[in-house]
């Protein structure tokens, strides 16, 4: 049996500090991710599940790190638990009229991405980590997460381009 310490007052409030600003960001990852309709249930998951496992963290400096890391686990959980055939983490046609019908074609075309490309995608190009960090975040090396890009980045060329003739 291991015995966990008790997270102290002032660790709890950071926490919920740091929450606190983070939120916005988390519910953009998760929508982006596991769809808008359960972004904000999966924020929520990862509040309580961070905030019942503080005393397991470390090193505090890592905080962000960390619950951006229990969102991505959560929107993959919820993923792998749903069929996901009409629900949509990307805007669907008509409902953006400012999008180009090319825009809402490669939404598309990232939204059937397999999980893991999909995040590395989104953690790149949407929130802006450096393929170190989105190693770190997923726990693979630097170097996959570089593989996974490209070959992401190609796929999606070559289907680009197939849907444009």
């Amino acid at each position: 049996m291991v015995l966990t310490r008790a997270a102290s007052p002032s660790e709890r409030t950071q926490f919920d500090q740091t929450f606190l600003a983070m939120q916005p960001r988390l519910l953009r990852l998760c929508a982006r991710l596991a769809g808008a309709g359960a972004a904000e249930d999966l924020v929520h998951e990862t509040y309580l599940r961070g905030r019942s496992r503080l005393a397991q963290l470390r090193d505090s400096s890592l905080l962000e790190a960390w619950l951006t890391r229990i969102a991505v686990n959560a929107c993959h959980n919820h993923r792998r638990g749903a069929e996901r055939t009409t629900t949509s983490a990307w805007d669907r046609p008509g409902s953006n009229p400012t999008a180009t019908n090319r825009d809402v074609g490669l939404m598309e075309l990232v939204e059937r991405l397999p999980p893991r490309d999909r995040t590395v995608l989104v953690l790149f190009y949407g929130y802006g980590y450096d393929l170190r960090e989105i190693g770190d975040l997923l726990s693979i090396t630097h170097a996959n997460a570089r593989s996974i890009l490209s070959r992401t980045r190609r796929h999606l060329a070559r289907a680009v381009r197939s849907t444009e003739s």
